[in-house]
């Protein structure tokens, strides 16, 4: 009786020993480490446009062990609500088997900060004066909200577009070229043909323009008006 139940035990242990030998464990550590390798990969080859200093940090993992019945590790998606690029998102994981049941789902929070030295306002700016070096300065900043708007030299030769507090980010659409052109300022129209011909005539600025705008002209000596293109400072071109 005691030989016969130590052979079923024996038997009940070989079992369980072949269903564990062809399923396979995955750890929460392993988990985690997935998630964060692919959700990096895919933010990298997007912030790394901008710049090479970002921190991507991945919350909501849940601690588990996941165990099926098969051998190999089970298909993990991770989908995005929004394509576009976002500082903070959150993205659905979903485990799967190979036949595509689902075995766990949950929700993800992804972080992304991106550090950049940038155009600052070391003092008050007011509207329409001059970016320049006595009134910003090169920072590093944080600036997952501003892509692509931010700007690093402070001798563009631009304007400020807004008032800008002491502290604030320069940002590209906030500014303007500094106008070569004055309204009701004198100008140097010049005429150029097709073939080379160049007249140049004294005339008015009815608006002004920075470099390659088209503005409205007036000749002083002939009293006509002309769409002219700024050209220079106090010089304009008229094609003819």
């Amino acid at each position: 009786m005691k030989k016969a139940a130590k052979n079923l035990i024996f038997s009940f242990c070989l079992v369980l020993f072949g269903q564990a030998a062809f399923c396979y464990t995955l750890t929460g550590q392993e988990l985690t480490r997935i998630i964060n390798q692919n959700i990096s990969n895919e933010i990298k080859s997007f912030v790394t446009k901008y710049s090479d200093d970002y921190k991507i940090t991945v919350s909501g993992i849940p601690k588990v062990i996941i165990q099926t019945d098969e051998v190999v590790c089970p298909k993990i998606e991770i989908l995005s609500q929004n394509s576009k690029f976002q500082p903070n998102l959150y993205k659905r994981v979903i485990i799967k088997d190979s036949k595509g049941n689902i075995i766990k789902a949950f929700s993800v929070i992804v972080q992304t900060l991106i550090y950049k030295n940038v155009l600052v306002a070391s003092n008050i700016i007011p509207y329409n004066t001059e970016i320049n070096s006595e009134n910003t300065v090169l920072e590093k900043r944080e600036i997952s909200r501003y892509l692509g708007k931010t700007l690093s030299d402070n001798s563009t030769g631009f304007v400020s577009a807004r008032n800008y507090s002491k502290g604030s980010i320069i940002l590209a659409d906030s500014v303007k070229q500094k106008a070569l052109v004055l309204k009701d300022s004198c100008v140097d129209i010049i005429f150029l043909s097709s073939k080379g011909l160049k007249i140049t005539l004294q005339g008015k600025a009815l608006k002004e323009g920075a470099m390659g705008d088209t503005i409205l002209v007036r000749s002083n000596k002939y009293n006509k008006i002309y769409n002219a293109t700024v050209s220079s400072s106090n010089e304009v071109t008229v094609r003819i």
